[in-house]
């Protein structure tokens, strides 16, 4: 699983968690197999961390985020042994959008991707390559209120590649394109 796989195998769904809360996505492939489970824990400080296991529940990667005062988040990717292997920045705005960019642990971008509001309670997030070539989008419906949130993942093509869910202080925050076997640009 090369960098910008694991960066996006862990969802940004990191500024909308309420204190001491948390939220458990389950992430299927198209044929509806469960291929990954991520948990989501945000800390009295307002760090978010998350822990992301394979369809066995091994863990096999982990991300922290925290959020400025400014309203920017970092985050920092992790493989399994603790070892950085990249980052992300977002950047919102006052409309409610926001952009993301994902780079490796040598500082190289390896991706981007921008999310913006749909409907009452959904948003749609488009992924782009280092290259600033589609890499597919994520739509997803729900309220963090509510307690449930579903996602839909489209490659570049617009076919459908998984689905994911959270359970728990969920907010309606974009998931990531994920692929049958692994995370994908």
């Amino acid at each position: 699983m090369n960098l910008l796989q694991r960066v996006l195998a862990i969802s940004l769904t990191l500024t909308a968690l309420s204190a001491a809360e948390t939220c458990r996505e389950v992430v299927r492939d198209s044929s509806g197999r469960v291929v990954q489970t991520i948990d989501h824990q945000k800390s009295s400080n307002g760090t978010v961390r998350s822990v992301i296991r394979d369809a066995s529940g091994r863990t096999i990667g982990t991300s922290t985020s925290q959020t400025s005062s400014g309203g920017h988040t970092r985050t920092t990717y992790r493989d399994a042994s603790g070892r950085t292997t990249g980052s992300a920045t977002t950047n919102g705005t006052s409309s409610g959008s926001s952009h993301t960019t994902y780079r490796n642990s040598s500082n190289s971008i390896t991706g981007s991707s921008t999310s913006r509001p749909s409907g009452t309670s959904g948003s749609r997030t488009d992924f782009r390559d280092a290259s600033n070539r589609s890499a597919g989008s994520q739509t997803t419906n729900g309220n963090g209120g509510s307690g449930f949130v579903s996602g839909t993942r489209r490659d570049a093509s617009g076919r459908t590649t998984g689905t994911s869910t959270g359970s728990g202080n969920c907010p309606a925050t974009p998931r990531v394109p994920m692929s049958s076997t692994s995370v994908k640009k």
